[in-house]
């Protein structure tokens, strides 16, 4: 389990940072050429040709999610999670309440998500730099906190599950369901169309 959520991990990762290269790529490209433009690229003795479409015309018979990665990282992480620290005795030390850690633990991931979701819709989420700190001052004091309730290591192996928590719930419930095809409106051609 511990190599399949490695495993896991690092192909999310890897193309949270591919895309994020080819959004640099891209906004380089129309700026350049004062137009949105493709870009090319080379790879296993193949040019693939890239293009951003925001409001396509309709989409491919198969459209390629990138969906997988996210969620088999966060369901292989929560269950080690489980194993180790809830059925592996990693929870708690001696002094700490086992019951009082499990709805500590468990209760910060349920939360975590619906508490990043409104802070980012609020009149804060506008602000970048206030976003980023406020929402280090929550990390700080949920790690600070859970060290009250779960040994160090799980506090702080927690803090991380929450933040996956939060990109997995993000993923989830915002990117993809954003260009799910569904009617547009009476008056539009488009058969997609991106949420507001």
């Amino acid at each position: 389990m511990r190599w399949f959520h490695v495993v896991a991990g690092i192909t999310w990762i890897g193309q949270t940072y591919l895309f994020n290269r080819l959004e640099g790529r891209l906004a380089a490209a129309a700026r350049e050429a004062g137009s949105p433009e493709a870009i090319w690229l080379v790879h296993s003795g193949g040019f693939y040709v890239v293009a951003k479409e925001t409001s396509p015309a309709r989409l491919p018979r198969t459209l390629h999610w990138f969906k997988w990665e996210s969620a088999l990282t966060w369901i292989s992480g929560l269950l080690l999670l489980l194993i180790v620290y809830y059925a592996g005795g990693l929870l708690v030390t001696e002094d700490m309440a086992f019951g009082r850690a499990v709805a500590a633990g468990l209760g910060l991931l349920v939360l975590s998500w619906p508490i990043y979701d409104g802070m980012c819709r609020s009149p804060l989420g506008r602000s970048e730099a206030g976003t980023a700190v406020v929402g280090f001052a929550l990390i700080v004091a949920v790690a600070w906190g859970l060290t009250r309730f779960l040994s160090g290591r799980a506090a702080y192996i927690h803090v991380g599950a929450m933040l996956g928590t939060m990109r997995s719930s993000a993923r989830a419930s915002a990117s993809i369901p954003r260009w799910k095809p569904r009617p547009c409106c009476a008056r539009s051609t488009t058969p997609i169309c991106p949420s507001p």
